[in-house]
């Protein structure tokens, strides 16, 4: 509880497998103090910004799926390979 909160968002179509392989970093980790959000692609995350503000301004890069790894209202670099978001979720909170 001290660490405070932890916030992912995954921006990625659930059917690819590079969704699914950022998605399994997420979900294969003990996480008691992250919210996670998820859309479908950028236009999905627009959309839904408006009743889940973690959405706003999360898109994808290059078309790929990407992951946001946000914590204290700051975001690290969004990253599309779930070996970078190992290291991200790896990251002591400060």
């Amino acid at each position: 509880m001290l660490a405070g909160s932890q916030e992912i968002v995954v921006v990625g179509d659930p059917a690819d497998a590079a969704t699914q392989a950022l998605l399994a970093e997420v979900r294969d980790r003990f996480l008691p103090n992250a919210v996670v959000a998820g859309a479908a692609s950028a236009e999905a995350a627009r959309a839904a910004a408006e009743i889940i503000p973690l959405l706003a301004n999360r898109g994808q890069i290059d078309g790929m799926p990407t992951a946001y790894v946000c914590q204290h209202f700051a975001c690290r670099l969004p990253v599309t390979e779930a070996a970078d978001l190992t290291r991200q979720l790896k990251i002591p909170s400060e």
